[in-house]
């Protein structure tokens, strides 16, 4: 069975999230290492650090994963916004090194209205803007997220993945695939013959060896909708089936699992362990 875990609310303090991801029986928990929705924040403290390392090792939590913030846009068509975005990527990059966390996972961001091939050129810049200023071995990797596609949204496709990753090193940028982004991109994820091709269509486009994490989310909303609404395990259109199919197979079932689906401190548990069953009998 892979890592399976949890996005939690940090309610300011990241060692608390720590906490309640052990006693929701996790492996791997993914948390903000700054308040999502600014663009700035206090600095991380000495005492943070090391409440946050004595939360390490009081829970024994094999894998910590960062979540970037929600307004970074790096490919923003607006100068300011664009600049604004690329310091709060590389601030949290710092924040992440502090704390000893290797992944940090982004959004591709949104062209708003300059058109995919500038936009995917515009992050593209923004991604080197980072390298420039990060030493050459860095501890900790961007990934990727796959989106939606909805509105303007960039990487909604395998192919544009690809395109923005070409010639980076994977050792700074890998992918992190969605569930429910892929199936509203128009993705089929519900039958073993439809997640057989979607591996050989990732291995094709932007390999495996860039795949390191798998957002787990139904989808309140039907395939190829564009409509970025997570929903619970095995309650939307995805289903328990098209979760069993796709966790069943070789390349997906052994990437760590993290799921983002709504009111955590309701379902979270019942979430997990929906998916922990199918692992179970897979």
């Amino acid at each position: 069975m892979p890592l399976l875990g949890a996005h939690m609310p940090t309610k300011g303090e990241p060692a608390s999230a720590l906490d309640a991801a052990y006693h929701l029986g996790c492996e791997v928990v993914q948390i903000f290492v700054k308040p999502p929705i600014q663009w700035t924040a206090a600095p991380i403290t000495d005492a943070a650090i090391m409440a946050f390392s004595n939360a390490r090792q009081r829970t024994n939590l094999k894998m910590v994963i960062a979540h970037a913030g929600y307004l970074v846009n790096l490919a923003s068509a607006r100068p300011d916004v664009l600049l604004q975005s690329r310091k709060a990527i590389l601030d949290e990059m710092h924040r992440c090194h502090l704390l000893g966390i290797p992944y940090l996972v982004m959004h591709t961001g949104a062209h708003l209205g300059i058109g995919e091939k500038r936009g995917i050129q515009r992050l593209r810049e923004s991604l080197h803007w980072l390298f420039d200023r990060l030493p050459l071995i860095h501890p900790v990797s961007l990934l990727l997220e796959n989106t939606a596609g909805q509105g303007t949204c960039l990487g909604y496709t395998l192919g544009q993945l690809a395109e923005i990753v070409e010639g980076l090193p994977n050792d700074r940028v890998g992918i992190c695939l969605d569930t429910c982004h892929l199936f509203v991109a128009g993705y089929e994820l519900r039958t073993n013959e439809s997640v057989n091709e979607l591996a050989k269509l990732i291995e094709n486009t932007i390999s495996w060896d860039r795949v390191k994490l798998l957002h787990a989310n139904d989808s309140l909303h039907p395939l190829g909708s564009r409509i970025d609404r997570h929903w619970h395990i095995g309650e939307g259109h995805i289903g328990l089936e098209g979760f069993r199919c796709l966790l069943s197979h070789p390349k997906f079932s052994q990437l760590p699992v993290v799921i983002e689906t709504p009111e955590p401190e309701l379902h979270h548990s019942e979430n997990l362990q929906r998916l922990r069953t199918l692992f179970e009998t897979n």
